[in-house]
């Protein structure tokens, strides 16, 4: 059976699609016109009588007829505008509201949840979660359960249910929540003070709006997916008047055949089946078929409120909502003449009028229908303390830091990637995140190969080091340094080891790292120097060559020098690689500085960065990318944070030819970085990165659209879109492009 989706809201048709009213009324109305032709005392007041029950059916506006907007119209005028919405009591778990209209009680409850539902397809799982819940619930016979997202700062998804019918997994207990789903007032009592076209309390004013066309939605999404996509703040309310499980297969029966008989009277009169009846008919068809499988039968409404301070400003930000509404695919309804109904319909768990069987314009469906209606979460971000670096879109204020992300379970590392084109925001956000770290008394080493990082350095007054001029570096440890010296001797000779070469090396090193000499690669040198003399081809002249280069030769003064090597023990120090940013010896510079500093940044007491930008130096160096996966380990007892800069992912993928060993370890090193800032991609990168990190098609298509500054943030299982915010202590220092300003 072809899946037919929830489109206009349902009417209760009877003849060739029209409601009753549009079928008696002008019959009615045409009787008595040639009655008062025909003559009779009354003549003209049964001629006026008939002419407006004749025209009583012709729609006006919205989709309503003349007889229902004077209907509307009527029940304004009766009403007293002034109304008290209701009280708060909280008894236990369970809220009371006593108002003067009616009294309910209800439960509270809030989804808890980091980052975004939709970019993952969690708003799938939330929402079939609820449809079970409401399921098993139906059995207990007619109830109303709302779901209310509250509007920026909170951004809350909150559930209201009758009480004892409980939650799904993943909502909390939180009456008191519902609290804000009132607004407009304070104090036991919201009194508010009705108009035809708003609502006015102590607080300022509201315009309350309800969807009645799903069908313009684009298909394949979900219907309330851009609902609050709008930059002006709107409340939505998701209303289900759940029908018992015996009555609804009923009524879901009944309204099948008599569609069939109505459109066997209209066929049999002429009328041919529109487009539109033909959806009706397969709604209704599906909807029999769903509740027939244990479906429950539910009435929906769905209502957008819009609050203001004033009515220019409530303007604006309706004529806001009704654009973008309608770019969206969602046709509303404004609700003049019944603000306060609609209102009150959209508290939390106010139970219906009568039964609420037959009342047109709300949609009759399943909670089938609950995947297309799926909850519009807002992004709840990580839930960490600290200062943001950016905003959550269609979120609040967003703050990781990697190690306490680590330290709170939201990730198994620590480690961070920040991928993306040039000029979208990667050096923006990593010196952000490293002033972050320094403010909090972490250290930072950054392993800078294009000497982009002096301003960060200058700001916390320190100067950059420059490897090889400011001094040279010690990497390698007696304890544990001797993969690291193999990593340095096969990039040394453009090779990896051979068998022999290993273990040579293992008999040099056994002989002289137990005496732990001050200068460890200069000591290992001198041991097999005497080689170089020996013109035959051994294994130990093969790395007497090789750690000549590094002592003697031409990287001398990187690994080895006059006085001290550096210590980068202090809270910052910036190491300028940028002399060997076009020589073929800047992997293993890097990687000297690299196993240095992962000695000294993370210990016991204090936790750190280390960040290395252009990091394709060292996933295209087999040696060197196998070093550091197997380090990973000691950064993560640490509480060491790598950050791994790369532009894109066609970095990685020049690392090995496509399908090798080493292009796999390059991904899964990568993939092991359990947080990931991951700025604009062209469309083939981006597709590159899909299959890298796993992402969904929905990051797939973030990625090439994101403006610049706008970051898909990946941290464990949880996803984000950020807008970086620097403050006014962050633009003195992540300018890249200060020689391109000044030349302008």
């Amino acid at each position: 059976m072809t899946e037919v989706r929830l489109g206009e809201a349902d009417v209760r048709a009877r003849v060739a699609g029209l409601r009753a009213h549009q079928v008696v009324c002008p019959l009615v109305g045409v009787a008595l016109l040639a009655e008062s032709l025909l003559g009779g005392p009354a003549r003209p007041l049964v001629g006026a009588l008939g002419l407006a029950l004749a025209v009583a059916a012709a729609p006006v506006a919205g989709g309503l007829t003349s007889a229902e907007v004077v209907a509307i119209a009527a029940g304004y005028l009766g009403r007293g505008h002034r109304h008290v919405v209701g009280g708060l009591v909280l008894d236990g778990d369970v809220l009371v509201w006593d108002g003067r209209a009616a009294a309910w009680a209800l439960a509270g409850h809030e989804l808890g949840h980091r980052g975004r539902l939709d970019l993952i397809g969690l708003d799938l799982e939330v929402a079939r979660a609820l449809a079970a819940a409401i399921d098993a619930a139906s059995a207990g016979g007619d109830r109303v359960v709302t779901v209310h997202v509250t509007p920026a700062p909170s951004r809350r998804t909150l559930l209201a249910t009758p009480p004892g019918s409980g939650a799904p997994e993943g909502w909390s207990a939180a009456p008191e929540a519902l609290v804000e789903v009132l607004g407009l007032g304070e104090g036991p009592e919201t009194v508010l003070y009705e108009r035809p076209t708003h609502l006015r309390g102590v607080e300022g004013v509201a315009r309350v709006y309800r969807v009645r066309d799903f069908s313009a939605v684009a298909p394949g999404a979900a219907l309330l997916e851009r609902a609050l996509r709008c930059e002006t703040p709107v409340q939505v309310t998701v209303r289900y008047e759940v029908v018992g499980a015996r009555r609804g297969a009923r009524l879901a029966s009944r309204a099948a055949h008599r569609v069939d008989a109505d459109d066997a009277v209209g066929r049999a009169l002429g009328f041919r089946r529109s487009a539109r009846h033909s959806r009706a008919m397969a709604r209704l068809t599906q909807r029999e078929v769903e509740v027939a499988r244990g479906r429950s039968l539910v009435r929906v409404a769905v209502y957008l409120v819009v609050r203001a301070g004033d009515l220019d400003e409530l303007d604006r930000r309706a004529s806001s909502l009704w654009r973008h509404a309608h770019e969206s695919g969602l046709r509303l309804e404004a609700g003049v003449g019944r603000q306060a109904p609609w209102y009150r319909a959209a508290l939390p768990g106010a139970p219906s009028r009568g039964r609420g069987v037959g009342r047109p314009d709300t949609h009759w469906a399943t909670t089938r229908d609950l995947v297309d209606l799926r909850v519009p979460a807002h992004d709840a971000g990580p839930g960490l303390a600290g200062d943001d670096v950016g905003r959550a879109v269609f979120g609040g204020p967003f703050a990781l830091d990697p190690v306490d992300a680590y330290r709170a379970g939201l990730v198994t590392n620590p480690n961070v990637v920040v991928a993306g084109a040039i000029g979208a925001g990667k050096s923006t956000v990593v010196k952000m995140m490293a002033a972050r770290a320094l403010r909090r008394g972490r250290r930072v080493v950054v392993v800078d190969p294009k000497g982009e990082y002096a301003d960060l350095a200058r700001a916390h007054g320190v100067e950059p080091v420059v490897l090889g001029v400011d001094g040279w570096c010690d990497p390698v440890d007696a304890e544990d340094g001797r993969d690291l010296v193999r990593a340095l001797l096969a990039g040394a000779q453009g090779s990896p080891l051979g068998d022999d070469q290993h273990y040579a090396l293992d008999r040099v090193w056994s002989s002289v790292a137990p005496a732990r000499p001050r200068r460890l690669l200069r000591a290992l040198f001198e041991a097999v120097a005497p080689e170089l003399g020996d013109e035959r081809p051994t294994a130990r002249r093969s790395l007497a060559l090789s750690l000549h280069r590094l002592i003697e030769g031409d990287l001398a003064g990187l690994f080895d020098g006059a006085g001290p090597p550096l210590a980068l023990d202090g809270p910052l120090v910036v190491v300028d690689l940028s002399a060997q940013w076009s020589s073929t010896s800047l992997p293993l510079a890097a990687l000297s500085v690299v196993a240095a500093a992962q000695r000294v940044v993370g210990d016991a007491t204090t936790t750190g960065y280390l960040v290395l930008d252009e990091a394709w130096a060292l996933l295209g160096e087999p040696a060197a990318l196998s070093w550091l996966r197997g380090s990973w380990k000691l950064a993560r007892a640490r509480g060491l944070a790598h950050l791994l800069v790369v532009h894109r992912f066609g970095d990685v993928r020049a690392s090995g030819d496509l399908g090798t060993a080493q292009l796999e370890r390059a991904r899964g090193l990568l993939r092991e970085c359990e947080t990931a800032w991951l700025f604009r991609q062209p469309p083939d990168e981006a597709a590159e990165m899909r299959g890298a990190l796993g992402l969904s098609a929905l990051e797939e298509r973030y990625l090439t659209s994101m403006a610049r500054g706008t970051a898909l943030v990946r941290y464990g299982p949880f996803r984000s879109i950020v807008r970086v915010t620097p403050d006014e202590r962050d633009y003195a220092v992540i300018a890249t492009d200060a020689a391109m300003a000044r030349g302008a």
